[in-house]
């Protein structure tokens, strides 16, 4: 596999990236998140938005929606 024009190999830094994260355990990962939470408010204080939150929400009845469907549909 070739780097790409800008020298940087992205498809291995992407692997490494996974790697790192897959080998964290479920705590470190949740306290990472929530540094990173706490950081992103530290930045923008009123995010997210009621819209923002009303988007996400509505992503996740989506997500939940279709792992029910595929769900089901493997039970049959």
């Amino acid at each position: 596999m070739s780097a790409p024009a800008s020298g940087r190999d992205w498809a291995l830094v992407r692997a490494s990236k996974e790697a790192y994260w897959r080998s964290l355990d479920p705590a470190t990962r949740l306290r990472l998140a929530d540094e990173l939470r706490q950081h992103a408010l530290a930045l923008h204080p009123d995010w997210p938005s009621a819209a923002q939150r009303a988007a996400d929400y509505e992503a996740h009845v989506c997500l939940s929606e279709r792992l029910e469907r595929a769900a089901s549909s493997r039970k049959r």
